[in-house]
């Protein structure tokens, strides 16, 4: 009985990982209590009661798992460095509070990469948890429709009755609304789909339910209509092998030029009307609007936090090394965000040298970096993941940590080269 419930608990915190629009505290507690901070940490209580008394002691750890030390030291390095640099930041009490949050997340997705690796049949559990996913995506992407039709849009505080804010959409001009499912913002959306792409394409690559999965991810990332997600998601493609090869087979070939041409037929015999709707629907200024860098665009916010991030972190020697605090970005950034306290710098990097120093850049610069060296097949999901933050900040969601410890735990580049070097002098031998 325990063991279905652990289970069924690590399929809802994959599943939800990123619902941050499923407050179960019904927006009545001092901060958002997401479903995966109460499954994560029940598969963990779970895993302590199941544990025999005998065996609690005596740990069988996986060769996968083994992989993963170098993360966990890395990683631990990364989180002391942000609490030292805390105490002497422009907000120690926010610090502290952001931290907590932080440092609960990160060990709570490094767990659940345990649980997976550890799992005998981890392509059922990924199918089952991807799907599940998806399923509740889609039903909070339905009620947003809803939503919309009757006028309710997300405000930038997110007041209103709390059943109308769990629903509200954003929106592209007045057109039509950004589809994020389970998530509050569109971006992070389009980077935990893309994830759970990647999740998909190493533990179940053929599953006979894996390429509709990667179908419905595809269109979902395009129905958030945000640049980031589809940035990544492309990129994730852009450096996989695999999709090179799926896209380069005949009935591949053959069905895009079918699209193709199709389309380009319809346009070209309804090119008058489609001009006159999207004028109407002013389309193409909302989409000029969403991708430009002209004055007051997004891409120019953009810019200029990171321009301000940089000089944040060189203002004097005490920021380069120690940064002016975790989450202290808002004590500086109140002309772009007011008294929003979740204001930063808009790019993970930055941040991390604003915020944290340059030693703590150099920590996170490893996590990231050294699997593209020191691990085979992690090339698509840490390019996905480090374009995606070039323009964004995923420290503090908890796919980004289980993502990172999975892909330290792929198997090493030099093993597969000592492999190929003894199969060589055996055929010799021979």
């Amino acid at each position: 009985m325990l063991r279905k419930l652990q289970y069924g608990c690590l399929i809802g915190s994959i599943g939800l990982i990123g619902a941050d629009r499923i407050d179960l505290f019904a927006g009545r507690g001092p901060f958002t209590l997401t479903p995966f901070l109460v499954l994560a940490p029940l598969v963990l209580l779970i895993s302590f009661f199941r544990a025999p008394p005998a065996g609690m002691f005596r740990v069988t750890i996986a060769t996968p798992i083994q992989r993963q030390g170098p993360f966990f030291v890395a990683a631990s390095v990364f989180l002391l460095l942000s609490f030292g640099s805390i105490p002497v930041g422009l907000g120690p009490e926010r610090g502290l509070v952001a931290f907590s949050d932080l440092f609960l997340v990160a060990v709570l997705g490094y767990y659940i990469s345990l649980q997976v690796l550890e799992q005998p049949a981890q392509e059922q559990l990924v199918v089952r948890s991807v799907i599940f996913a998806l399923f509740v995506y889609v039903i909070f992407c339905i009620g947003e429709c809803i939503a919309w039709t009757h006028g309710i849009v997300m405000m930038p505080q997110r007041e209103g009755p709390w059943l109308e804010s769990i629903f509200a959409p954003a929106s592209l001009g007045p057109w039509a609304p950004t589809l994020s499912g389970t998530a509050y913002d569109s971006n992070r959306s389009g980077f935990v789909l893309t994830m759970y792409l990647a999740l998909l394409d190493r533990f179940a690559p053929k599953s006979r339910y894996a390429p509709l999965l990667r179908f419905a991810i595809a269109v979902l990332v395009g129905l958030t209509l945000s640049r980031s997600g589809a940035l990544c998601w492309v990129a994730y493609h852009l450096f996989s092998r695999t999709f090179w090869t799926r896209l380069w087979s005949r009935r591949v070939l053959v069905w895009v030029a079918a699209i193709t041409m199709v389309s380009s037929l319809v346009f070209a015999m309804y090119q008058k009307e489609v001009i006159e709707l999207a004028e109407a629907w002013e389309i193409s200024n909302a989409v000029s609007a969403k991708m430009s860098m002209d004055p007051g665009s997004s891409g120019e916010s953009h810019v200029l936090l990171i321009e301000r991030g940089l000089e944040t972190w060189l203002t004097s020697t005490k920021t380069v090394m120690t940064g002016i605090g975790y989450a202290a970005a808002p004590k500086v950034l109140g002309d772009f965000f007011g008294n929003d306290k979740r204001g930063n710098f808009h790019s993970l990097y930055v941040t991390t040298l604003a915020e944290m120093g340059l030693p703590a850049f150099f920590a996170l610069a490893f996590l990231l970096g050294f699997p593209i060296i020191g691990r085979s097949g992690v090339m698509p999901s840490i390019a996905a993941i480090m374009i995606f933050n070039a323009s964004y900040q995923t420290d503090t969601e908890p796919m980004f940590w289980l993502m990172l410890a999975l892909l330290w735990s792929y198997e090493r580049r030099a093993s597969k080269l000592r492999s190929f070097a003894l199969d060589s002098a055996a055929r010799q031998h021979c």
